[in-house]
C-alpha cells in the first residue's frame, strides 16, 4: 500500500473511530468527568477567569481547554461531545498539516504521508484524539513550535510569519498545559545547541514583537487572575501545581524508567525505531534535520523521565517527533534499523495474542471471547507479515504493513474497546436513574467517593455521607445514595435491608449501587401519576 493510500486510510480511521464512539458513549471517570465538572461551575457559577471546582479554584490545569469545553457545552452540545472535540480537532489539525511540514523539514511526499499515517496508527495519538483531556492541544501547539523553530533556526529565510506561529503556539501550550512547553522547547534547543555544527541564530527566534505579543497573552489571563485569587493562589498554580510535580510530585509517581516501558507499546508502530533514531542521530556529523528531531526526541522523553510525576499519557507530544525520526530512519540501511523493525512488528505480534485472550485474563472487562480473537488475531497476523518482511529486508514495505496494523487498531479495535469501556469507567447510567428517580429537587448523595460525573449528569450537586452513621440518617430521611458493593458489604449488616431497593450498575472492578428506601419510591410513584 503506497504511503498516500495509508494516510487517506488514516484520515477515513480517525473519523471513524470518533462518530461511531464518542456520540454513544459517557465521560469517563476520574479525569474526564472532574474536567466537566469545572467547565459546568463556569456554565452555571461563572467562573471563567479561575476555574473552580466544588468551589474552590481548580489550579490543576491552565483555562483554555476548559474554556474550549464551556463554550461548545453552552452551544447545546452533549457532554462528552463537547469534552472530545478539542482533543480530536487538535489531532485531526495535526494530521492535515503533517504532509505539508513534513515537507519543510526534508520529507518527500510519499515520506510526508507516511509520517502522517504513523500519528494515527499510534495506539496513543488516536486513543488521546477520542479522549476528554487537553493533552492534544499541548502536542499540537508543540509540533508547531518545533515546525516554526526549524525554519527559523535552519530556514533559507527569516520569516516574520514563523516567529508568530512559535510564539503564539508557546502560548497556546502553556495555557493548554502550563509552563511544561516551555520547558520542553528549551531542552530542545539546549541539545541541539550542544550537537550543531555552527552556533544557532537565535535572534531570529526573539527578533520582532512576536514574543511580546504571546506574552501579553499570558499575562491578560493570569495578571487579573492573581489580582483576584491573591498570593495562595499564585504560589499553588506556580509552584506546587507545576515545579512542585516536576521535582517531588504529590501524585503519579513512577520509577525514572518507566517511560522506558510503556514507550515500546503506546509508541507503536514508530517506539523503537524513533528511540534507535533519536539515539544514533543526535550528533554532529548527521544532517540538520536528523539533529534537530533527534534533539526534540529526547528533549521530551528525558524530561517527561526525569520529573517525579509520570503517567503514559504525558509521552503524547513525542508520537510526532517520532513520527518523523521513524520515517527519516527508513532511508538508511543500517543493521540497528532491521532489528528495530523486526522487534517492534514481533511486538506487535504479542500484543495482538494479548488482545485475542483478553477476555480470560482481563474478565472485568465484557469484551466478547470470539470478538476479542478475531480483532487480536487480525492484528496478529498483520504484525506477523511484517516480522517476515523485515526479516527478508525489505524494511519499508513492513513498516507500511504495521502502519496499517495500526490504523487497524484505530479503526475496528479502539471503537470496541471504547464501547467496553464505557460501562465500566462512565457513572452516566446511574446518574441518569438516580435522576429520573427522585426528581430535580432531591439532593445528590454519595458514600465515601469523588465521582465527578453524578452532578455533571445528575444535574445537581452531591453531598459526600463520610460514616455509616451518615448513611443510615440518609436512607432513614428517604435519601437516594450511591455507594460501591465493597463499602455496601461493609455497611448493609447495621440497616434494615428489607426498607431498601438496591439497583446495580457496573463500574470498574466494584459494582456501584443506587441505594434508596421502598417507600420513597412508591411515594414517588404516587406523586407522578399514571
Amino acid at each position: 500500500m503506497r504511503a498516500k493510500a495509508l494516510y487517506v486510510f488514516a484520515c477515513f480511521a480517525l473519523a471513524v473511530a470518533f462518530f461511531t464512539t464518542v456520540p454513544f458513549r459517557g465521560l469517563f471517570e476520574p479525569d474526564e468527568s472532574r474536567y466537566a465538572l469545572v467547565a459546568q461551575g463556569m456554565l452555571q457559577e461563572g467562573h471563567w477567569l479561575v476555574p473552580h471546582l466544588e468551589g474552590r479554584p481548580y489550579t490543576h490545569k491552565p483555562p483554555l481547554y476548559l474554556w474550549l469545553v464551556a463554550a461548545l457545552r453552552g452551544l447545546g452540545l452533549p457532554w462528552t461531545v463537547a469534552g472530545v472535540l478539542p482533543s480530536f480537532a487538535a489531532a485531526a489539525a495535526l494530521l492535515l498539516l503533517f504532509p505539508g511540514l513534513g515537507r519543510r523539514w526534508g520529507l518527500n511526499a510519499e515520506e510526508s504521508y507516511l509520517a502522517a499515517a504513523t500519528l494515527v496508527a499510534c495506539p496513543l495519538f488516536a486513543t488521546m484524539a477520542l479522549a476528554a483531556r487537553m493533552d492534544m492541544l499541548l502536542a499540537l501547539a508543540l509540533s508547531v513550535a518545533l515546525a516554526a523553530a526549524w525554519s527559523l533556526l535552519f530556514g533559507e529565510s527569516d520569516s516574520p510569519r514563523w516567529r508568530w506561529f512559535f510564539w503564539l503556539s508557546v502560548a497556546a501550550g502553556v495555557m493548554s498545559k502550563g509552563p511544561v512547553t516551555l520547558a520542553l522547547l528549551a531542552l530542545t534547543l539546549v541539545l541541539l545547541a550542544a550537537v550543531n555544527r555552527e552556533p544557532l541564530p537565535w535572534r531570529r527566534l526573539f527578533a520582532g514583537g512576536a514574543w511580546v505579543a504571546a506574552l501579553g497573552l499570558l499575562l491578560a489571563w493570569f495578571v487579573p487572575a492573581a489580582l483576584s485569587q491573591g498570593r495562595a493562589w499564585v504560589e499553588e498554580i506556580l509552584v506546587r501545581q507545576s515545579a512542585g510535580r516536576m521535582v517531588k510530585s504529590f501524585a503519579h509517581r513512577e520509577p525514572f524508567y518507566f517511560h522506558l516501558l510503556t514507550w515500546p507499546v503506546t509508541g507503536f508502530p514508530a517506539s523503537l525505531l524513533a528511540l534507535g533514531a533519536a539515539l544514533a542521530f543526535w550528533r554532529r556529523k548527521e544532517e540538520p534535520a536528523l539533529r534537530f528531531w533527534a534533539s526534540a526526541f529526547l528533549a521530551i522523553l528525558l524530561f517527561f523521565s526525569a520529573i517525579s510525576g509520570k503517567l503514559v499519557v504525558y509521552l503524547l507530544p513525542l508520537v510526532p517527533v517520532g513520527a518523523v525520526l521513524s520515517v527519516l530512519a527508513l532511508r538508511r540501511q543500517s543493521r540497528w534499523i532491521l532489528w528495530a523493525v523486526s522487534l517492534v512488528a514481533l511486538g506487535g505480534v504479542v500484543l495482538g495474542l494479548a488482545l485475542a485472550t483478553l477476555p480470560y485474563w482481563r474478565n472485568e472487562l465484557p469484551l466478547s471471547p470470539a470478538l476479542s480473537l478475531l480483532l487480536g488475531g487480525i492484528f496478529a497476523a498483520l504484525s506477523a507479515f511484517a516480522a517476515v518482511l523485515a526479516f527478508r529486508g525489505r524494511l519499508r514495505q513492513a513498516f507500511h504493513v504495521l502502519v496499517a496494523a495500526g490504523l487497524f487498531f484505530t479503526l475496528a479495535v479502539l471503537p470496541v474497546a471504547t464501547d467496553a469501556l464505557d460501562a465500566r469507567l462512565s457513572v452516566r447510567p446511574i446518574a441518569r436513574r438516580l435522576a429520573a428517580l427522585v426528581g430535580p429537587q432531591a439532593p445528590g448523595l454519595v458514600y465515601r467517593e469523588t465521582l465527578s460525573g453524578l452532578p455533571v449528569y445528575g444535574e445537581r450537586p452531591f453531598s459526600r455521607l463520610e460514616s455509616p452513621e451518615a448513611l443510615a440518617e440518609a436512607l432513614q430521611s428517604g435519601g437516594a445514595v450511591v455507594i460501591t458493593q465493597k463499602d455496601w458489604q461493609k455497611v448493609s449488616p447495621k440497616l434494615n435491608l428489607e426498607a431498601l431497593q438496591i439497583e446495580s450498575f457496573p463500574y470498574r472492578r466494584s459494582a456501584l449501587l443506587l441505594v434508596y428506601p421502598r417507600q420513597a419510591l412508591e411515594t414517588g410513584k404516587e406523586q407522578q401519576g399514571p
